[in-house]
């Protein structure tokens, strides 16, 4: 039987215990409390598939509230690239998503493969290349589902985030729908 868990950062981006009945499991926010307890969790029940969800930062000209699925996560390593820190694929998306530990403010200058990043991308976060490298390494599939919430401004991050996630309830309810 295909076996999944829904991981999400925070209850602040959903406050829902569960979706349609499957337990959404908080894994933290940024790369190193995502790796932990996504790793954790794989142990623990051992899914098929990871599917993670959450608010993003746009980089782009999307919408707020708009749900993108992801195709390529990049991490924010600096030094060099090395294959350890090389972009995941994670779905067929054209979507491209950044993730940093450093909150993307568009009043602030950041350094040239951090500036890179930002024109590459459509949407930045602090979890999805955490998630994506764990399940790698642990040969579990996963999806990463990114609403827009921002734009670099977080002043209406809570509605624009509660907007975004009634909008990934309806592409997982169809999901949900496909698996049987």
């Amino acid at each position: 039987m295909f076996s999944f868990l829904l991981v999400s950062a925070t209850k602040f981006e959903h406050h829902d215990k569960d979706l349609f009945g499957h337990p959404i499991h908080i894994i933290g926010v940024g790369k190193v409390e995502a790796a932990i307890n996504t790793y954790k969790l794989i142990q623990k029940y051992r899914p098929d598939h990871v599917i993670n969800f959450g608010s993003c930062g746009n980089l782009k000209n999307h919408k707020i509230g708009e749900v993108l699925k992801i195709g390529t996560v990049y991490d924010d390593f600096h030094g060099c690239v090395v294959p350890e820190h090389e972009p995941i694929e994670v779905s067929y998306s054209p979507y491209g998503l950044f993730t940093t530990d450093t909150f993307y403010d568009t009043g602030s200058t950041y350094g040239k493969y951090y500036t890179e990043m930002t024109r590459k991308c459509d949407v930045v976060d602090m979890e999805g290349y955490s998630i994506a490298k764990v399940c790698r390494s642990q040969y579990v599939s996963v999806s990463l589902y990114k609403w827009v919430s921002d734009d670099g401004s977080s002043s209406d991050w809570e509605a624009n985030a509660a907007v975004g996630y009634d909008n990934f309830k309806a592409i997982f309810k169809q999901w949900l729908e496909q698996q049987k």
